[in-house]
């Protein structure tokens, strides 16, 4: 009796391990975003002129400082452009 007692106690920890349920965990998809970066041409690069004002000007000379810094504004603005069609990957326009 004693033999059988002690082969049951053995054998029940067997018994319940094959119970169980086995887990399996679902695989996790991870997306890749691949990067590509591409060179920015010099010329887009320069830094835009800056114009000196002058302390003393006059209406006509005010009207030309005002025109040659709005060509400018609109050369930097052509830059970045320029830069912002690069990065959404467009081909590049010259104007």
């Amino acid at each position: 009796m004693r033999i059988a007692a002690l082969i049951l106690l053995f054998l029940v920890p067997f018994l319940t391990s094959c119970a169980r349920e086995r887990i399996v965990e679902k695989p996790v998809l991870h997306e890749v975003v691949r990067t590509e970066y591409r060179d920015v041409p010099a010329d887009l690069t320069v830094p835009c002129e800056k114009s000196e004002i002058p302390d003393t000007m006059t209406y006509g000379e005010a009207i030309e400082a005002w025109a040659k810094d709005r060509s400018a504004v609109d050369r930097c603005n052509g830059k970045l452009a320029g830069i912002k069609s690069l990065s959404a990957g467009d081909e590049l326009v010259e104007d």
